[in-house]
């Protein structure tokens, strides 16, 4: 028996509201963090495009509910999740929005997220043509236009060669156009001078917690991120097990899935100080990874487990603002 239901309309409503408010508790009741910048090729990141703290969080917010539901309707069109994806987009919503580095202030991390789902939903279209060479070529201009404004776009270029490879889309041709897509943004911006060689630059490797986060804050955060990745890679590798007995075209989908979360995780071992921007990327793979998981699997009492994860993550978030919230007023008592 498959187990479709664990959350359902009303949980995934409960979800969305919890999303909400831990949203609003990030920024209004928090400290909003203040991330470095600086670390585009030739662009200032997010972060540093001298917004004030209000607007940032209202446009980050707007682009984590954007691809929320975006990934949700994806779903619905290539069916990753096989059966009721509420698992999966009640889960992201309240992982997304249970660190004050990803729903606190503007950062990539969102952009990155999002960039990344419509890439994957280019290459889903293209699964088994024989000419891809339009969605390979826009897949590498959105990949190289992120990279502008944050270097950790230039690791996804090899990630979704790969993917096109896996997908039976990678041809000669859609191969040139790949190229051609990375090289275009430059080649624009370079004739219409939008940027000029001088804007180039090597990347700045600065580490984004340094300055402004207390000690109890970095452990609750580092317990945030450790659950998620040691979450998303346990289910990654059961769910494979279920998955390659069934529908081949799914199969692959999820395999590009997890192509693209294991690129995170090294990516946050190996650019540990710039972890921030695949955060919400992640969380969307290891959301992904447990609707999966209750579309496959007959869980005993699934909801009641659904509840008990998502508030451990609304006590991480409750506690990260509360021991941010002291520091600063530790901070600023001193100077005082």
């Amino acid at each position: 028996m498959i187990h479709r239901h664990s959350m359902g309309s009303e949980g995934l409503l409960l979800a969305l509201l919890a999303s909400v408010a831990m949203v609003a508790l990030a920024h209004f009741v928090g400290v909003p963090p203040r991330l470095g910048g600086d670390m585009g090729i030739c662009l200032p990141s997010p972060n540093a495009w001298g917004m004030s703290d209000l607007w940032g969080w209202v446009a980050n917010t707007i682009v984590l509910v954007i691809t929320v539901f975006t990934l949700h309707i994806v779903n619905r069109e290539f069916t990753f999740v096989q059966g009721s994806d509420t698992v999966m987009t009640g889960m992201f919503a309240i992982m997304v929005s249970s660190n004050l580095w990803t729903s606190g202030c503007m950062s990539t991390s969102g952009l990155f997220a999002l960039a990344n789902l419509i890439c994957m939903t280019l290459l889903f279209g293209c699964y088994g043509k024989r000419n891809a060479s339009q969605e390979l070529c826009v897949t590498a201009t959105i990949i190289s236009l992120g990279t502008m404004i944050q270097y950790a776009f230039i690791f996804l270029l090899p990630v979704y060669l790969i993917a096109a490879g896996v997908l039976k889309c990678l041809r000669f041709k859609s191969f040139v156009a790949y190229l051609l897509g990375i090289a275009a943004p430059y080649w624009v911006a370079l004739g219409m001078g939008i940027v000029s060689l001088e804007d180039f630059t090597m990347p700045t490797m600065t580490n984004l917690f340094n300055g402004f986060t207390s000690l109890p804050t970095l452990l609750v955060g580092g317990i945030n991120i450790g659950v998620t990745l040691l979450l998303t890679l346990i289910l990654a590798l059961g769910n494979m097990v279920r998955l390659y007995a069934g529908n081949t075209q799914r199969r692959l989908y999820n395999l590009v899935i997890d192509i693209l979360g294991l690129a995170c995780v090294l990516c946050m071992i190996f650019d540990a100080n710039n972890m921030v921007v695949y955060l919400c990327t992640l969380y969307m793979i290891a959301a992904i990874q447990l609707g999966n998981l209750f579309a496959l699997r007959s869980i005993y009492r699934g909801g009641r487990w659904l509840m008990a994860l998502s508030l451990l993550y609304v006590i991480g978030l409750v506690l990260m603002v509360i021991y941010d919230a002291d520091s600063n007023s530790f901070d600023i008592h001193i100077q005082l």
